[in-house]
């Protein structure tokens, strides 16, 4: 929307939007724009909340005052936290546990983590298959590999980055990004299966920080960084970790 803005600007309409992800805005640069710290998904802040809803909504119109651009604001308030931390805390009693294997520590050997992983995987399965009864669709599936073969090329790669691809079609880059996405998608969607993790952040810390696959992650992206393969290198920058993973918002 950042880009289109440009163009309704250059045939006179004035322009101003919403930023969730601060960084795009800044490289996109659109004429003006409000940048908010609410959750991705909820540009307004928290739901159910008409008076502070206003208030970002105005706050975003009143930028079509500055002439010149372009314009980036930082929105001032955070979100109203009480209402989603009361409905939260009340959850909390409700989810029920999935008994992970002992996570491995920074400096354990990558066979190590590539065990845990392959037992985290198999923990999480009923969690998995109970979200994709209750939703009726999944978005697992663009590596075209079962999950735990998905865990065990990402296992094998950080051992072994010359590994050959498991699918003749496709080089083993494009596989390895394939296999990782499919394996955030196959947590994402059974960890959310639970009352408790019912916000995006939530969830995205517990799979960074709390979870076998979340070191594979962050181990895999200083591999990548480090190495020569342009590909990888741009994974490593851009794909593999989340920026406020990387950059904690203070």
């Amino acid at each position: 929307m950042g880009g289109l803005s440009i163009y309704f600007e250059e045939e006179g309409l004035a322009t101003t939007g919403i930023s969730l992800i601060r960084i795009h805005t800044e490289r996109t640069r659109p004429p003006r724009a409000l940048w908010v710290p609410f959750e991705l998904g909820r540009p307004l802040g928290t739901p159910n909340d008409p008076a502070f809803q206003q208030r970002v909504m105005r706050a975003a119109l009143e930028l079509l005052n500055a002439s010149d651009g372009p314009v980036l604001v930082d929105y001032p308030e955070d979100a109203p936290a009480a209402a989603a931390g009361a409905a939260e805390s009340a959850m909390e009693g409700m989810a029920c546990p999935v008994d992970f294997p002992q996570s491995p520590d920074k400096t354990a050997p990558t066979s190590q983590i590539g065990m845990a992983l392959m037992k985290e995987i198999d923990a999480l399965a009923p969690w998995y298959e109970l979200a994709v009864a209750k939703r009726c669709r999944t978005t697992v599936g663009i590596s075209g590999l079962p999950v735990n073969d998905a865990g065990m090329y990402l296992a094998g790669f950080l051992e072994d980055q010359a590994m050959r691809s498991p699918r003749d079609s496709l080089p083993a880059g494009q596989v390895l990004k394939f296999a990782y996405e499919d394996l955030k998608a196959y947590y994402t969607e059974a960890i959310t299966i639970q009352p408790a993790f019912n916000t995006s952040k939530r969830v995205e810390d517990w799979l960074f920080n709390e979870t076998v696959l979340g070191a594979a992650l962050w181990r895999l992206r200083a591999i990548c960084r480090a190495s020569s393969d342009e590909f990888l290198q741009f994974l490593g920058r851009n794909s593999i970790v989340p920026d406020r993973q990387i950059n904690p918002p203070n």
